[in-house]
């Protein structure tokens, strides 16, 4: 089974809901100060990622703006030790970004979140039911196209391949069906995500690339951090292996284009950790607009509660939004909390024998475990 999913973690709780752009998130409660030794922090990271058996491990800690911790273990190749510079593909952690960038452009009035995408897309199955607002929550009814199998034995066949948007949808739409009825549940797909890529390029008249430069990257001075449109990764570069082709092989250059809008940033730990607290804080988007994207408008559906439930292109989970994507052999975890204002930054590639794949999860378990003991990952 190919292990294309940026959210695993979906998959391991099994989300669905119905989103109600009504709700918004419950203010956040004073919290006990983080644990931040970093000898403790960097004898956790080094335990589970030895237990894990990764190749390479990148970490960071900041609380606000303020640098904990950065390290990085093991091998980039064999003879490259990994540094804390390289760079690497974000996966899902892209979303964050995404969603940002989306309230921003609706701020400039350039879109709206209640807009029909037939606007756009007159041809496209359901698209005079389904909103922008559905595409960023997830609640439009779009199969997800990265669960066909047709299209995961057409990736391993040439890894090397450009998909389109346009043929990443067809995967998704061709057989005439959704999901479900647009906006009455939820349930994640990258399909949702390629498809509002399109709408935000469609709407402006831009490119992503140019917006994410001209409206994030730019202005925060996230240097480290691009929306490459082809295979490339700004040097230096932390190497990633995979078996997926049940062979053990380099995937660092592997095409992207299969995950599209939902994974096109590639970043290093440092630019991340910049981007933590600007994400956490909501300083790029309204007050009001923030609150709609971590807001708890699945809670109530299907599995979604209160302390777990799904927001906008990310979960919060005891009051930790994250991510953990796993693309192309490269295991991420993207993680913020609101109590405390502390980002951590997991990124690890494996080892031709993992134990535990993929790790990077893992290990931001345990860091958070010891981090905020009293709001752990609760899934």
């Amino acid at each position: 089974m190919l292990n294309l999913r940026a959210f695993l973690i979906l998959a391991m709780i099994g989300l669905v809901g119905c989103a109600d752009s009504t709700l918004m998130a419950q203010p956040v409660s004073p919290s006990p100060p983080p644990n931040t030794d970093v000898a403790r922090l960097r004898s956790i990271v080094e335990t589970e990622s030895q237990k894990a058996g990764t190749q390479a491990v990148q970490f960071g800690m900041w609380v606000d703006d303020r640098e904990i911790l950065t390290m990085a273990l093991g091998n980039s190749m064999t003879t490259v030790p990994a540094t804390t510079t390289m760079h690497y593909r974000i996966g899902g952690a892209t979303l964050f970004f995404q969603s940002t960038l989306l309230l921003m452009l609706v701020e400039q009035g350039r879109l709206g979140l209640d807009d029909k995408i037939v606007r756009w897309f007159p041809d496209l199955l359901a698209a005079d039911q389904v909103t922008v607002r559905m595409l960023v929550a997830n609640t439009a009814g779009y199969p997800d196209y990265v669960r066909r199998e047709d299209f995961q034995d057409a990736v391993l066949a040439d890894p090397f391949r450009t998909f389109s948007d346009e043929e990443l949808i067809g995967y998704a739409v061709g057989d005439g069906q959704m999901a479900y009825p647009p906006g009455t549940s939820q349930a994640y797909s990258h399909t949702e995500y390629v498809i509002l890529g399109q709408v935000i390029e469609r709407a402006t008249g831009q490119s992503q690339k140019e917006l994410y430069q001209q409206n994030i990257l730019a202005p925060l001075g996230l240097k480290d951090t691009q929306y490459p449109l082809d295979q490339s990764i700004q040097e230096p570069v932390l190497h990633a292996y995979t078996s997926d082709r049940k062979v053990y092989e380099d995937s660092t250059y592997w095409n992207p284009s299969w995950a599209s809008s939902t994974g096109g940033l590639t970043s290093n730990i440092h630019d991340l950790g910049k981007w933590g607290p600007v994400f956490g804080k909501g300083r790029l988007i309204s007050p009001t607009h923030f609150q709609e994207q971590i807001g708890p408008s699945s809670v109530g559906k299907g599995r979604n509660r209160p302390d777990l439930y799904f927001a906008y292109g990310f979960i919060n989970s005891n009051g930790w939004l994250l991510q953990n994507p796993n693309m192309n052999g490269y295991s991420g975890a993207f993680a913020y909390n609101l109590s405390t204002g502390v980002t951590l930054v997991v990124a690890a590639t494996k080892n031709e024998n993992p134990s535990i794949d993929p790790a990077a999860i893992y290990v931001l378990r345990e860091v958070i475990a010891y981090v905020t003991p009293a709001s752990p990952l609760n899934f």
